[in-house]
């Protein structure tokens, strides 16, 4: 049995934004299976909601990571 361990990291990119994290686990019965959605899931982005129809921006800029890593139990 293989175990994916996904971490998320959100950070934003205002001045007075935060950080936020979590955890997930998922299960493969192989270790080729793992590692091809481990491949899938991980990588670094930016994610900005634009303005829409004149309103005010109110989601600055913000960036995530997913770390992703296949363990034997």
């Amino acid at each position: 049995m293989w175990t994916l361990i996904l971490i998320t990291t959100v950070v934003s990119g205002a001045a007075t934004g935060g950080v936020a994290a979590s955890t997930a686990f998922l299960d493969f019965a192989d270790e080729a299976k793992c590692r091809t959605a481990a491949e899938a899931m991980a990588g670094t982005h930016q994610l900005t909601i634009g303005q829409t129809a004149g309103h005010p921006n109110i989601s600055p800029p913000a960036t995530y990571r997913i770390v992703a890593e296949c363990v034997a139990r």
